[in-house]
């Protein structure tokens, strides 16, 4: 049992060993929500905020899960995305574009959707379970 003018965790326990936790973030990422549409020609494309623009570290899952919607089979895999400790304002719903992955150039320009942002009082870093299919994810707000 720690004194009464102690603590069992200091103080900035989090934040001094982010930056660790931050060595080991090899992609970069977007993250935001749809924010509207622009005209590209004949297309229609999205454009979107930038709540969080910075390194990464990707993780798969193992749970890849099937289902029949629509009388079609559609996939998902969940993903651990790891943003660097000071990323907030990321909700349910937002887009995970990633921008590059140094060890796996086909993760780079896939879309992962934010299914549920950990929260935590003690964390290295902010973790986000996004999956790579919409579907999976909540309306962004």
């Amino acid at each position: 049992m720690p004194l009464d003018s102690t603590t069992v965790i200091p103080e900035g326990w989090s934040r001094h060993h982010a930056a660790a936790a931050r060595g080991g973030m090899n992609a970069t990422v977007t993250v935001g929500a749809q924010t509207g549409t622009t005209q590209v020609d004949d297309d229609v494309v999205p454009t979107w905020s930038s709540e969080y623009d910075g390194p990464a570290r990707i993780q798969a899952m193992n749970d890849a899960q099937q289902a029949v919607q629509a009388e079609q089979v559609v996939h998902g895999r969940a993903y651990l995305v790891q943003l660097d400790f000071d990323a907030h304002g990321i909700t349910p719903g937002m887009r995970c574009h990633v921008t590059a992955a140094v060890n796996d150039v086909d993760l780079a320009g896939q879309d992962l959707w934010v299914i549920d942002p950990q929260l935590g009082s003690e964390r290295f870093t902010r973790d986000l379970v996004c999956s790579d299919n919409q579907t999976d994810a909540p309306s962004a707000p």
